[in-house]
């Protein structure tokens, strides 16, 4: 299948991030061939009117738990403390297997709808998700979010084992499309010896890790008092920011200078998350311009 896009503007992204104005963009299934001019002898099968359309490089999601389109709307007037505690972590006790692979197929479909052609998802029976990923087209990077509190304590009374396993058995699946990561939730909900082997595990099958890291004061001020240090370094000093791949951590909302400095140094992703519901947290990171001034 050949289409040309035609008379359209594109944001190229490119080292000088150019504006090309009435360009055409030629496509082999699936596959850009050309942005400016087609080929002499290109033969569309089709031909799209783009005048009126902008072409920009696709959307990636750096953090969601995709099958949380079930609970979307689910007590949205409650802070967010009450929201998870009180009603989220809930919800979720009733989940089924089977629930998170019709709520992650629901956010494919957003996503592709919204021009979103990955994301990194963080969640439970993930088997599930990189079904759906598999099915959709999508790509991702997918983590099984594991607590660290024995199989019978996991949301699907999964063990450790299990979700390396998952790891293991996902990695360059759909042909190269789904890649995977370890998952512990956060520093917080895991002891230092859940987290250690974290680490150990992450080398040994030779993944990063994708988690939470400092969302709140109350999480800085709780990482001092227990640890004399900030989570971000609290993380580094368990070896979750120096794997054999990047590590994702989400949110970042709470950072000192060194923090900033810290995961630079490291290579570390933020997904900072900033249009997360004000329910949440009402401050953004007074750091986040320094996070991506340091890369």
């Amino acid at each position: 299948m050949r289409t040309l896009i035609r008379d359209v503007s594109a944001i190229t992204l490119d080292g000088e991030d150019r504006l090309l104005d009435g360009v055409e963009i030629a496509l082999e299934e699936g596959s850009i061939l050309t942005v400016g001019q087609a080929p002499p002898d290109f033969a569309p099968d089709s031909v799209v009117d783009g005048s009126e359309l902008v072409a920009l490089p696709a959307f990636f999601n750096s953090h969601t738990h995709a099958a949380m389109t079930l609970e979307r709307g689910w007590a949205e007037d409650l802070p967010f403390e009450r929201w998870l505690n009180e009603k989220i972590w809930v919800a979720e006790s009733a989940l089924e297997e089977e629930d998170v692979y019709w709520g992650v197929a629901l956010a494919c479909c957003e996503m592709i709808a919204s021009g979103t052609v990955g994301f990194a998802d963080h969640y439970f029976w993930m088997d599930q998700t990189a079904r759906a990923v598999e099915e959709s087209g999508m790509k991702a990077l997918l983590a099984w979010c594991h607590f660290g509190m024995g199989a019978e304590q996991e949301l699907g009374h999964r063990s450790f084992e299990d979700t390396v396993a998952f790891v293991e058995r996902w990695q360059g699946a759909a042909e190269g499309r789904i890649r995977t990561t370890m998952g512990p939730h956060s520093l917080y909900m895991a002891s230092p010896e859940v987290l250690l082997r974290f680490a150990e595990d992450a080398h040994r099958v030779g993944v990063g890790a994708h988690f939470h890291l400092s969302e709140s004061h109350e999480q800085m001020e709780q990482s001092m008092a227990t640890h004399g240090m900030t989570p971000v370094a609290y993380a580094a000093s368990l070896g979750l920011l120096d794997l054999p791949e990047s590590t994702l951590v989400a949110h970042c909302n709470v950072l000192t200078p060194d923090d900033v400095e810290l995961l630079s140094e490291t290579g570390t992703w933020v997904a900072h998350t900033p249009k997360r519901p004000t329910r949440s947290w009402p401050w953004r990171c007074p750091l986040l311009r320094s996070c991506s001034t340091r890369g």
